[in-house]
């Protein structure tokens, strides 16, 4: 869980650069915190709750991801 929350804070350092950096490494921390800890992902489903339009893109990137033509390359191998 460390390691994410290094990783989100240094998202959130670089994020008012004008390059765009800050927020794909913000998302990396996230991703990394999620997997980690229960209590991160009680306070995800918690806003979710509270943001209903938030989930729903949440949920739609999820998916395009899933639909990947990169996924199915690294499939054949």
């Amino acid at each position: 869980m460390t390691t994410g929350s290094v990783v989100f804070v240094v998202g959130m350092i670089l994020f008012p650069l004008p390059v765009p950096f800050g927020l794909p490494i913000m998302i990396v921390g996230l991703s990394i915190m999620l997997k980690a800890s229960n209590d991160v992902k009680r306070l995800i489903i918690r806003l979710f709750k509270l943001h209903p339009r938030t989930e729903k893109l949440w949920r739609n990137t999820r998916s395009l991801r899933r639909l990947s033509p990169l996924k199915s390359i690294g499939n054949k191998f």
